[in-house]
């Protein structure tokens, strides 16, 4: 929707391999991350690296789609992820609290982000080893290439008016990265 309450033009059920690749694609990043932390123990365990997969899941698949997939355009269809089909098999529609969702989204991000960045850096730092500084490289690298995987999903979302999440504002879609 735009500032007239209308929605925009974008795909109004994006490509099956747009949304499997975007969830490959985290799959990766977020591994990236759990693997990086797995040098850090407590009694011998990687409780950082199973507390940060446990917050994860229950924050992307549980609660922000709760709060954030029920209140949306995609809510039943398939979205840039999948996540507004997957909301529909576990929540009712509107039922959620979406100026929360998007408090909880912006935290979730922070932390999914910078918790690997944070931590393999403090493992670089006191403990340098090839292999840590490698998977911190990765993750670093991965995080704009994250970045412009949700502008340019962005950029073909009908919401993309109106959502607080959105990269992109503007009517017009001028990102070239496929067709809409």
């Amino acid at each position: 929707m735009n500032s007239n309450g209308k929605l925009e033009n974008g795909f109004s059920e994006y490509p099956l391999g747009w949304v499997i690749g975007q969830n490959l694609f985290f799959m990766l990043y977020f591994g990236i991350g759990f693997v990086g932390m797995l040098p850090v123990k407590i009694y011998s365990f990687p409780l950082i690296s199973f507390l940060y997969a446990a917050f994860l899941i229950l924050m992307l698949l549980f609660v922000l789609r709760k709060h954030l997939c029920t209140n949306c355009y995609y809510y039943g269809k398939r979205c840039s992820t999948g996540w507004g089909i997957l909301s529909s098999l576990m929540f009712n529609q509107k039922t959620g609290n979406y100026k929360l969702g998007i408090m909880l989204a912006n935290i979730t991000w922070g932390i999914a982000t910078l918790l690997p960045v944070i931590i393999g850096a403090i493992l670089v730092i006191l403990d340098f080893t090839i292999r840590e500084a490698l998977i911190l490289g990765m993750f670093i690298i991965l995080t704009p290439i994250s970045f412009l995987f949700h502008k340019n999903s962005c950029g073909r979302c009908r919401m993309r008016g109106i959502c607080p999440a959105s990269m992109i504002k503007e009517k017009s879609n001028n990102i070239s990265f496929g067709k809409s």
